[in-house]
């Protein structure tokens, strides 16, 4: 499915420059060795590719982070490091080739106000925002963010960092790990472990950037938010930061007993087996002709002999054997609840136990997230050939037209309220329940985009999964951005919008409150209460509806509730739109949601011919489905 025309609008106003050249006044002295970096964006220091672990690689591919070696010349930091390895795609460096990144990857960069060195001291540290990136955890890096208009607006540091993804950063199976292996290593939440060590770096060196490392907010969108919120849920973590924000995150984890068992006979299953990936290897080495010769011969395999294959694979083999070993209805890749990195009741129990130590959060989500995946869907618009500049791009194909407006916009309605239903409504009332206080909600809304060769984006897209990214780091100084991006009168509130964002994320970063933001002059966002009371901040410019708190909860009985009465669609579409929704794992509605839905009414209903449209556009979308 063609990402192109979206990724391209994406990409000119997240992605951030190369290299600098080298500032003498950015130099530090850091555990590790000395450092040097370079002057940034909107007058900051940046300083990049700093390792915080040990290449994870030969017989370090599937353990936990080791701490860096240090240094004795002077490390300069001024070129961003390699993503980690993942399938190529505009996301990472190289989109001519299959294959992009590394696995000598577990590299962060840090931005800080242009602070000289005698200004560093422990009177004036300043609070620390640790981002995430997202991708699905399958692509991604960290050097397409610049968030230096935050930190210099704000005064803030931020610190942007790479985990392990895919089947290198969360993988299991029975025969991987010996007998020396720690709990860390045979967890397989390898990339969660990166995340825990990028912070036993922070908290150990960002004094010397001027940073406090006894204030530290965790944020991340998408797979990141998920992350973010593996954080929150992780024993190991704790102590390690103080705040989270989860942008458009799910709060759901991987199966263990489905991850070390091969797949059923109906290929369902909610995570990726470790058993059927092997099983693709020998096919790929040729060592099998098909999967239950491959069984067969993994079955006469010692544990020794599995372990060996394993490691001996190049990335791309192992990366392309999981991508054929997805199965049906399995959800993006995600944490394992192994009771030592995450808790055994998974992140979910983070939600509801109230004897765990806790920190204040805000989480939120988009309200048209749905959107952008469903404008690719070609049964909801039509799509053609790319012409004139967007041809000249390298577009090939761009939307032309919402074949039926008033069914889109309800099916997107109920994917993304749906969403955030699970992964704000839902959790938030769980915290709150719990004891958790600090628990602080919002729906970006901003949707004021504009019409590209007759296509409204702002109908198409509209507040479209990532695009709260733009207003959280206010890269809105750039031309295409100006031009292409927002539609008519939209530039001048839509800047003003990002600017009360940034300003409600720096104050949480600060004291654990978004409260009135920086300077105390924004509408009060206060935190989620039960009952009939306010409930999340609504975030939009003021050309529309402006920012405000609300009080409808998006409860799945309210949802429900909502589609059986929706004139928009038939009873049939009713019932195929639920269908949808409760088709993978971690998705919020059930089989039994479905089957007594409107008394009754879906339970036999024929979904043959809407199951084969969402196995079909599954099959190669990974990326643009999990981002």
């Amino acid at each position: 499915m063609n990402t192109k025309f979206y990724i391209t609008l994406v990409i000119i106003f997240i992605i951030s420059g190369c290299g600098q050249s080298l500032d003498k006044n950015s130099y530090r002295q850091i555990s590790e060795g000395p450092i040097i970096g370079a002057e940034g964006e909107n007058d900051t220091y940046v300083w990049k590719g700093i390792p915080f672990a040990e290449p994870p690689l030969g017989e370090l591919r599937w353990k936990a982070p080791k701490n860096p070696s240090s240094w004795v010349d002077t490390l300069e930091a001024s070129v961003f490091k390699s993503g980690c390895f993942q399938r190529s795609s505009t996301f990472g460096e190289d989109g001519d080739n299959d294959w992009s990144g590394s696995e000598d990857c577990l590299y962060l960069n840090v931005w800080t106000p242009k602070l000289m060195p005698m200004e560093i001291n422990e009177s004036k540290q300043l609070p620390v925002m640790m981002w995430i990136h997202g991708g699905g955890n399958t692509v991604g890096s960290a050097h397409m963010y610049d968030p230096s208009l935050l930190v210099s607006e704000h005064n803030v540091i931020v610190v942007t960092i790479q985990y392990r993804m895919g089947s290198l950063g969360w993988f299991r199976h029975p025969a991987l790990h010996d007998s020396d292996a720690s709990l860390s290593d045979i967890s397989g939440n390898y990339g969660t472990l990166d995340t825990i060590k990028a912070l036993e770096w922070i908290n150990k060196n960002i004094q010397s950037f001027g940073g406090n490392p006894d204030n530290v907010t965790v944020f991340g969108e998408s797979a990141g938010a998920h992350n973010a919120s593996a954080i929150f849920a992780s024993p190991l973590a704790e102590g390690l930061y103080d705040k989270v924000i989860i942008q458009s995150g799910i709060m759901s984890s991987s199966s263990i007993d489905a991850s070390e068992a091969y797949l059923p006979e109906d290929g369902i299953a909610p995570s990726i087996s470790g058993l059927e990936v092997f099983n693709q290897i020998l096919i790929a080495k040729g060592e099998a002709i098909n999967l239950e010769e491959a069984r067969t011969k993994q079955e006469n395999m010692t544990p020794k002999q599995i372990r060996s294959t394993l490691y001996n694979q190049n990335p791309d083999v192992l990366i392309q054997a999981t991508n054929d070993a997805r199965p049906k209805r399995g959800g993006m890749t995600r944490v394992y609840p192994d009771g030592h990195v995450i808790l055994s009741g998974g992140i979910e129990e983070s939600l509801v136990n109230g004897a765990l130590s806790r920190v204040p959060m805000i989480t939120g989500t988009n309200k048209d997230e749905n959107k952008f995946f469903n404008s690719m869907n070609r049964n909801f618009v039509k799509w053609g050939p790319a012409t004139g500049l967007y041809k000249t791009a390298g577009i090939d194909e761009m939307p032309l037209e919402i074949i039926d407006l008033d069914y889109y916009e309800a099916i997107s309605f109920y994917g993304s309220s749906f969403w955030k239903q699970r992964a704000v409504d839902g959790p938030s009332k769980q915290l709150v329940e719990s004891g958790h206080k600090d628990t602080y909600a919002y729906r970006f809304d901003w949707d004021e985009l504009s019409t590209i060769n007759g296509m409204d984006l702002s109908k198409l897209i509209g507040s479209a999964h990532a695009l709260e990214i733009l207003f959280v780091f206010g890269s809105f100084d750039n031309y295409l951005i100006k031009n292409y991006l927002f539609g008519e009168d939209a530039y001048p509130a839509g800047k003003k919008l990002s600017e009360q964002i940034q300003s409600y994320w720096a104050e949480f970063a600060y004291t654990g409150n978004p409260g009135k933001g920086r300077n105390k002059d924004l509408p009060e966002w206060s935190s989620w209460k039960l009952g009939d009371a306010n409930k999340y901040l609504v975030l939009d410019s003021e050309n529309d509806q402006g920012i405000f708190m609300s009080d409808v909860e998006y409860t799945k009985e309210y949802l429900l509730n909502k589609l059986s009465m929706d004139v928009r669609f038939t009873d049939s579409e009713k019932c195929e739109t639920l269908f949808g929704l409760s088709y993978g794992d971690g998705n919020g509605v059930s089989a039994d949601d479905l089957n007594v839905f409107m008394n009754g009414m879906c339970a036999d209903h024929d979904y043959s011919e809407i199951l084969d449209m969402i196995e079909n556009r599954r099959e190669g979308t990974e990326e643009s489905q999990e981002s």
